[in-house]
């Protein structure tokens, strides 16, 4: 049985530093804007980076900061009988920002439906599910190694992969034997994945960052806000600044 303690919104301030403390209970903890380092005894720090979160299990003994002046989170606490371990479990990086989204309709929930109970605790126990352990990834062969180590070093510089061509040359290749190798491997165009890069960081920075639309435009490699405006409109069937205003707590 999983029983509701309190759900809201926090704030991480460098001159106020948490703990050492440990709850007796479970704490979902999520990292809306802004950067905080986590401190498990006996551990090596733990930075995250909005959109981000941690599980801190009860009995775990840690402190936190932020990483910078101040730091937008949400502290969910909550207890779930029969379970007893210890340690602390991050999301996983691929699902952060659809677990932010949920993380912001529980809240919600919270402030308008307190006493909806069993939706809130099927809301809970759905973000909880992007928690547990991954699937081991099967080995890559030479060719979707060769593809990966190309997508994973365009993802670092987005800025600056205004083409294919940028991110081809990354693995030494022609544009178009890239396309070829992107297809043979995915199946699928590599200018819409190129494209689906771009919309996933926008929505990353739009969510969790003040950045102007020039910038982030500039950050995701596109050369004006005006074309991150028109390719966001047309992926995501919405503007970026409606975008933001959903998805920032106080946008």
């Amino acid at each position: 049985m999983t029983q509701l303690l309190r759900h809201a919104y926090g704030r991480f301030d460098n001159r106020l530093p948490i703990g050492p403390v440990a709850w007796s209970f479970h704490d979902l903890l999520w990292i809306h804007q802004g950067r905080v380092r986590i401190v498990v005894e006996g551990a090596e720090p733990l930075e995250l980076s909005a959109p981000d979160g941690v599980l801190i299990l009860p009995n775990t003994p840690f402190s936190g900061t932020a990483i910078g002046s101040a730091a937008t989170a949400s502290v969910c606490h909550f207890r779930v009988a029969g379970m007893t371990e210890s340690g602390l479990k991050r999301a996983p990086k691929k699902e952060r920002l659809d677990l932010q989204a949920l993380v912001r309709m529980a809240l919600r929930l919270a402030e308008e439906d307190p006493d909806n109970t069993k939706r809130r605790v099927r809301l809970l126990e759905t973000i909880l599910d992007g928690f547990a352990a991954q699937p081991e990834e099967k080995p890559l062969d030479h060719d979707e190694q060769r593809l990966a180590r190309a997508w994973a070093l365009a993802a670092q510089n987005l800025g600056a992969m205004r083409s294919l061509v940028d991110v081809a040359a990354l693995i030494n290749l022609r544009e178009s034997a890239f396309r070829t190798l992107h297809r043979n491997v995915h199946g699928t165009s590599a200018g819409a994945y190129l494209r689906g890069l771009r919309m996933s960081q926008a929505e990353s920075l739009l969510a969790t960052t003040g950045l102007s639309m020039t910038e982030i435009a500039r950050q995701v490699g596109y050369g004006h806000a005006e074309t991150l405006n028109g390719a966001f409109r047309q992926s995501r069937g919405m503007t970026p600044g409606t975008f933001r205003r959903h998805a920032q707590p106080f946008a």
